[in-house]
């Protein structure tokens, strides 16, 4: 029978030290795509809560003769907008993660 020392011990774990270092390189993107799913689910509630303020305001709009390009204008701005405010809330929640991780 083999005596198990410190360093057949270390030998032992090593295939298994890399392997889970792979297993967390793979779950990095993961994790950033979970930090947003709550974020996301409040931004669908949010958006289609706006969606219908929206059409009625469009129909508002409709009738003092705003132009088709005026109107696009305004969704391409609430597009941009949107996008950047999902892309930063997501970055923070990741931040966060990062962060309680790290403490003790």
């Amino acid at each position: 029978m083999t005596e198990l020392t410190l360093e057949t011990l270390r030998a032992e774990l090593a295939p298994m030290r890399a392997e889970l270092a792979a297993i967390r390189a793979e779950q990095a993107p993961m994790r950033a795509a979970l930090d947003g799913l709550p974020l996301i689910n409040r931004a669908l509630t949010v958006l289609q809560q706006e969606t219908r303020a929206l059409k009625g305001a469009f129909n508002d709009f409709a009738r003092t003769n705003v132009t088709a390009g005026e109107i696009e204008a305004l969704h391409s701005d609430v597009n941009r907008v949107q996008a950047e405010n999902a892309e930063l809330a997501r970055r923070l929640a990741t931040l966060e993660r990062l962060l309680s991780e790290r403490q003790p």
